[in-house]
């Protein structure tokens, strides 16, 4: 006798669900092929999965394991991280966030200004050896300096000599960067692993910002991964260009053959409907608001920052979270129906904060601003740099004064 359509169709049997969502190495072969939206609404539908699903982003994102090809010793570098606001980016963020791995790529770590000694100290500590550029140094201790007073007025830095120029006039917003290589073997194979350190000029989300589009719009802090824009990026594998960003064609070329469709300008869905764009334009934003892809990172056996000074506040956080932007729409020209992304926020550069930031709203800004120029006229007439106290703290604290009162 045939079967029923309806008994052909029914859905497997509870204990068939169960024994494969019990099992890691049955449900990691099914996972590992869904974007990351997937994998979530998949962990809605009851605990068991949710459990299942759960595991398998510990096992897939394991940033320790991630790092252990670079540094033999994850936490030492992640405690670093900590101590610094050091953030890795580019394509190893890229890679992590997507489950995926480049053979050719190396890891780009950006440093806020003033730590950056500290930084190649500790690479070169684990068998990394500098190489220079035509214009750098030899030796890298020749070029940094250990001391670093940010207690002076922090102006943009000013070209020195004609390379200097050329240089800083195509990639702006970094003061330089600093390559070490090492040789290990890996599979009874050996590979030569690359290490960029780039020194933001006024910080690493402000130089990130400025990149060739928005794929490469992740970073990972000692605490979290973070994806600026997740739809665009792995949902849609569709990426938007920044005008302006003095890349070179290749660099875009290589994500295109990656699997990126790359938008010019704002496509026109994304101006009929902003509000269901995955580029969300004139949207003010945060790093790791509601519209970030946000993965909290183990942080056992990573050792935190200390207070900045003896009478500066603790905290903990990453200098990178309180940042913001907007991606305004930029029209192509006067009559123009379309138009071309524009990166926006106000930079706060002040001897009152050891770190910048970038601010996305002008009332915000303004508010920051009118603080510090009272308190930093307080500090600079009273004491020295040896007894500064920096105010970081207070960040979190401005946007919820700002952002209560709207």
């Amino acid at each position: 006798m045939w079967k029923s359509r309806v008994e052909r169709q029914r859905p497997p049997r509870a204990s068939r669900v169960k024994h494969v969502f019990s099992n890691a190495p049955i449900y990691d072969l099914i996972f590992r092929d869904l974007s990351p939206r997937t994998l979530l609404r998949l962990s809605r539908t009851c605990r068991m999965i949710h459990a299942a699903v759960t595991q398998f982003f510990r096992r897939a994102y394991n940033i320790n394991q991630h790092l252990s090809r670079y540094f033999p010793d994850p936490l030492s570098f992640r405690s670093l991280q900590a101590r610094t606001g050091l953030i890795i980016s580019g394509s190893n963020a890229l890679q992590f966030l997507d489950r995926t791995f480049y053979r050719e790529s190396d890891i780009d770590i950006y440093s806020h200004a003033g730590h950056v000694y500290e930084i190649l100290k500790w690479i070169e500590s684990f068998g990394y050896h500098f190489e220079p550029h035509k214009y750098q140094e030899e030796d890298w201790h020749d070029q940094v300096s250990p001391d670093w007073d940010g207690t002076v007025p922090r102006m943009p830095r000013v070209p020195l000599q004609a390379q200097d120029e050329a240089r800083l006039s195509r990639y702006s917003n970094i003061a330089e960067v600093y390559t070490f290589k090492r040789l290990v073997v890996m599979d009874g194979e050996q590979v030569e692993l690359q290490v960029q350190v780039i020194e933001a000029v006024n910080n690493p989300i402000d130089t990130i910002m400025r990149y060739h589009s928005t794929c490469v719009m992740n970073i990972i802090t000692f605490d979290a991964a973070y994806s600026f824009y997740p739809i665009a990026t792995f949902e849609d594998r569709s990426a938007l260009k920044i005008p302006g960003s003095r890349h070179r064609p290749d660099v875009l070329a290589k994500y295109i053959k990656r699997g990126w469709r790359v938008y010019s300008m704002f496509g026109p869905g994304d101006l009929a409907r902003p509000y269901d764009s995955p580029f969300l334009p004139n949207v003010t934003r945060w790093v790791g608001d509601r519209h970030c892809w946000t993965i909290p990172l183990d942080t056992s056996g990573v050792k935190l920052r200390t207070a900045l000074s003896p009478s500066s506040e603790h905290f903990s956080w990453d200098p990178s979270t309180q940042n913001g932007w907007k991606m305004l729409t930029k029209p192509i020209h006067s009559e123009s129906s379309f138009s071309e992304p524009k990166m926006d926020a106000d930079l706060i550069m002040t001897t009152i904060f050891r770190y910048n930031y970038m601010i996305p709203t002008k009332s915000l800004s303004l508010a920051i601003r009118e603080w510090a120029f009272s308190q930093g006229a307080l500090y600079h007439e009273t004491v020295t740099r040896n007894d500064w106290t920096w105010f970081d703290a207070e960040m979190p604290r401005f946007r919820e004064l700002i952002e209560g009162a709207i």
